[in-house]
């Protein structure tokens, strides 16, 4: 297993393939294992890091508050300590806002901007969503936020197909999450409010979406869209919040579509 230590806490991630490095970011109470029906894919050609987020899966519990500030700082930190000066970048849900950050911050060191299920500002509908699943956090526990979580994510169809496999991922994901860190991500993602910033943005940047997506609905990616100079966008249909997850093979083609022609 890979750790390095970074100031205040110790970070986790894989380092898989060779070749242009390529960083992947999870979402909100996720992990590197939201990337694996991807990374198979894209280890052919790249060196592709995904780490767990301070506060997730196998990295620090530290203390928050946290913000996209902070989560951009430690993957910052992260390239620094292997030698990483340029990557092409991929975020997923509140991973892209992360990385949003990190191009406003760090334009230099992002070759492109993937940014999947994204947001770029909490309107009313995502507060709603942020401050109601922060109420089950607190009330209900973690089962309870992680199936509110899976049907936010995910559509009926797959959980249907799956439910087994979700009960299984519950159990494990429980053990390695912290309530008091996903309460300050939460928190954090309550803050985000990027939309204006991004006009000056120059990163080749493509935007997925799903077009079934309840949790950040594609209106959200076509404001992104609108706001960063030249980007591209897709939107894949009958798909959800979760559509890396659910068809990796499409949304890797659209991808590859966007780096081929870099």
């Amino acid at each position: 297993m890979n750790h390095t230590q970074l100031d205040d806490l110790t970070l986790y991630y894989q380092n898989r393939g060779t070749g242009y490095p390529l960083v992947l970011v999870h979402g909100l109470g996720s992990d590197h294992t939201v990337w694996e029906g991807l990374t198979p894919l894209l280890e052919k050609k790249y060196q592709v890091l995904s780490m767990d987020l301070r506060g997730h899966g196998r990295s620090s519990k530290t203390p928050g508050p946290y913000s996209m500030e902070l989560f951009s700082h430690d993957i910052t930190q992260l390239l620094e300590s292997l030698d990483i000066d340029q990557a092409h970048f991929m975020g997923h849900s509140m991973g892209g806002a992360i990385l949003q950050e990190l191009a406003l911050e760090h334009e230099d060191k992002i070759t492109s901007l993937t940014l999947i299920s994204s947001f770029a500002c909490v309107d009313s509908h995502l507060n709603l969503i942020f401050r109601e699943l922060l109420k089950i956090l607190n009330d209900d526990g973690y089962n309870a936020f992680f199936d509110s979580c899976l049907k936010l994510t995910n559509t009926p169809e797959f959980i249907d197909k799956n439910r087994e496999f979700f009960l299984e991922v519950r159990d494990l994901m429980r053990k390695t999450s912290s309530i008091p860190a996903l309460k300050d991500t939460i928190n954090a993602c309550l803050e985000v409010n990027f939309i204006d910033s991004l006009k000056g943005l120059k990163v080749p940047t493509l935007v997925i979406a799903g077009s079934e997506d309840v949790f950040t609905p594609p209106y959200h990616a076509k404001n992104i869209k609108n706001t960063i100079p030249n980007s591209k966008m897709e939107i894949i249909d009958s798909m959800g919040h979760n559509l890396l997850v659910e068809k990796p093979q499409t949304t890797y083609n659209c991808i590859s579509n966007f780096l081929k022609d870099l």
